[in-house]
C-alpha cells in the first residue's frame, strides 16, 4: 500500500470505481481511519469509503480482507450472520468501500434510546456469532488464513508480557493500574490461562475480535418484521478463543450493571442475566454438533468479560490521566472475574444448557 493519498489522488481514484464524494451527507467522524460519504454516479447508492492513512495503519486492508473471505457465509440459505456489503476494494490503495445501511442504530444507542433489552435481540446476536464460529471452523483451511492479522498490540499480552514502548506511553494513573493487575497472582494467572488458550489452534474461530453494542447495528426495513443485526468493523478479526468474543460483548452490558457511566445505562441483574442467558444459548445451538457450553468454556467467557473490564479501566487512565472511584470499582471486579471465573456464570447468566 503507498502512502496517504492527497485529495486529488483520492478523487481520481474514486472515479475510477465509479463513486463521487456526496457532499448532501457530513461524513462520520474519523476513528482508526479516515471516512468520506459518496455515491454513485447514477446517484441510486451511497457508499461509505474507509482510506487508510498510511501503511502503517493496516485495519482497511485487513477489514476488507476478512469480508471477502466472511461474506459468502452472510449469502448461505437463511444465513443469520449479516454484514455490510462490500462496493469495493482497492488494497493497494487503502480503499474499503461498503454500501451505506439506511434505518440502522447501534445496539449502544438503541438500548439507551428505549430501555430494552429484548430476549429475540439476544438470541440474533448469539446465533449468528455461534454460526459465524462454527462455520470457520469447519472451513479451517480458508479462515485460519486470518491469524496472519493478529494484532501484536493486543492489550492482554500487554498485562502479562508490557513491552518497553508501551510503557513508555503509560501515564502515571495507568502505570499504579498495571502495578496493582500484575500483583494480583490469580487473576495474572487468569490472564497467563487466556493466553495459552489463544495458542490452542484446535479450540479457536475466526473471531470478529472488536465486538461491542456500537459495533452492531440494528436495521429496520420496511418498518414490518424483526430488525436484523448487522456486524460492523472487522478491522481486529483474527484467529482465536471464541470465547473472547462473548466476553467482549458481555462486558458491555455487565459495565451497565456495575458500573453505569449514566442513567440510561442502568441494568438491573435480573435483565442481565435473561439477556446474557438467551445469548449463550443461542449461540451454543449455532455452534457444531458436539459443542458444550460447559464449565470450562463458560468460566473463559468470564475471564475475557474481565480482561475487557481491564481495557475499559486502561482506557480511562490513558484518556482521563486518572484513576476514579467507578474506574477502581470496575477493577476490582475485573480481577476477580479473572481470578475466580467459577463464581461468576451463576451471577451473570445462570444455568446454561445446550
Amino acid at each position: 500500500m503507498r502512502a496517504p493519498l492527497t485529495d486529488a489522488e483520492l478523487d481520481a481514484r474514486l472515479a475510477m470505481l465509479g463513486l463521487v464524494r456526496d457532499a448532501s451527507v457530513t461524513s462520520p467522524p474519523p476513528s482508526k481511519n479516515r471516512t468520506v460519504v459518496c455515491k454513485t454516479k447514477t446517484g441510486k447508492k451511497r457508499v461509505l469509503v474507509k482510506i487508510a492513512d498510511g501503511p502503517g495503519n493496516v485495519g482497511v486492508l485487513r477489514e476488507g480482507s476478512v469480508l471477502e473471505r466472511v461474506e459468502p457465509l452472510s449469502r448461505a440459505p437463511r444465513s443469520p450472520l449479516h454484514l455490510p456489503k462490500v462496493f469495493a476494494f482497492d488494497p493497494a490503495h487503502g480503499l474499503l468501500g461498503l454500501e451505506w445501511i439506511t434505518h440502522g442504530e447501534t445496539l449502544h444507542h438503541f438500548h439507551r434510546r428505549s430501555g430494552e433489552y429484548p430476549g429475540h435481540l439476544a438470541a440474533q446476536v448469539g446465533h449468528a456469532l455461534g454460526f459465524l464460529h462454527r462455520m470457520s471452523r469447519e472451513g479451517r483451511s480458508h479462515y485460519a488464513l486470518a491469524d496472519a492479522f493478529r494484532d501484536e498490540s493486543d492489550l492482554l499480552e500487554c498485562f502479562l508480557r508490557m513491552r518497553p514502548d508501551f510503557y513508555a506511553r503509560l501515564s502515571s494513573a495507568g502505570i499504579d493500574f498495571f502495578a496493582q493487575v500484575q500483583a494480583d497472582a490469580p487473576a495474572m494467572a487468569g490472564l497467563q490461562a487466556l493466553s495459552a488458550q489463544q495458542t490452542r489452534e484446535s479450540d479457536n474461530a475466526l473471531l470478529h475480535g472488536d465486538l461491542r453494542q456500537a459495533n452492531l447495528l440494528r436495521v429496520q426495513k420496511g418498518g414490518k418484521g424483526a430488525a436484523s443485526i448487522v456486524y460492523l468493523d472487522w478491522e481486529l478479526s483474527f484467529w482465536g478463543d471464541p470465547a473472547r468474543d462473548l466476553g467482549s460483548l458481555l462486558s458491555d452490558y455487565v459495565l451497565g450493571w456495575l458500573a453505569p457511566e449514566h442513567r440510561s445505562e442502568v441494568l438491573a441483574r435480573p435483565t442481565l442475566e435473561a439477556f446474557a442467558h438467551e445469548m449463550l444459548v443461542s449461540y451454543s445451538q449455532a455452534r457444531e454438533p458436539g459443542f458444550r457450553p460447559d464449565a470450562d468454556f463458560q468460566q473463559r467467557v468470564v475471564r475475557w468479560i474481565g480482561t475487557a473490564l481491564l481495557i475499559s479501566v486502561y482506557g480511562i487512565t490513558h484518556y482521563e490521566q486518572t484513576l476514579d472511584a467507578r474506574a477502581i470499582g470496575v477493577g476490582r471486579h475485573a480481577l476477580e472475574m479473572l481470578g475466580k471465573p467459577n463464581e461468576w456464570p451463576t451471577v451473570l447468566w445462570g444455568e446454561v444448557r445446550r
